[in-house]
């Protein structure tokens, strides 16, 4: 097993890859992540793990770009039922299993996903992109 990537993180807020001995931004990290690797960041000045902290930063500044916002409901119903914190909202949930809820949410996008393409494949030797249009408004 693979030991974790240390990134330390700096009181001016720089964060420096103890591996690659180089700075890095929270964009970096966010690849880091997405290419599989195990990171771990911490602070400098007391060694303390601030990975969740990082973590959530990086989620943070990312929907800040998204073109789809979170819906203004959800974020409301987080704050009402987590008391602000999604982590809490995830352990919290009326009846345990909100993040149940999450994961089948996920899944049900995956599998639309799935059938999309499949509409598309089909569609595209069929008709080109008028029929691609076609098929995916009777499949979904």
């Amino acid at each position: 097993m693979e030991k974790a990537k240390v990134i330390k993180r700096y009181q001016n807020r720089k964060l420096y890859d103890t591996d690659a001995s180089c700075y890095v931004t929270l964009d970096e990290i966010a690849e880091m992540i997405q290419q599989g690797e195990d990171v771990t960041v911490v602070d400098n000045r007391n060694q303390k793990d601030i990975t969740a902290a990082t973590l959530t930063q990086i989620i943070f500044e990312k929907q800040k770009r998204s073109e789809t916002p979170v819906p203004i409901s959800t974020l409301r119903h987080i704050i009402q039922n987590g008391d602000g914190s999604f982590s809490s909202f995830l352990a919290k949930g009326s009846d345990g299993s909100q993040l149940e809820v999450i994961r089948a949410l996920e899944n049900q996008v995956r599998d639309l996903g799935s059938k999309l393409d499949a509409v598309e494949r089909k569609a595209g030797g069929v008709g080109g992109k008028e029929a691609t249009t076609t098929a995916k408004a009777a499949e979904v």
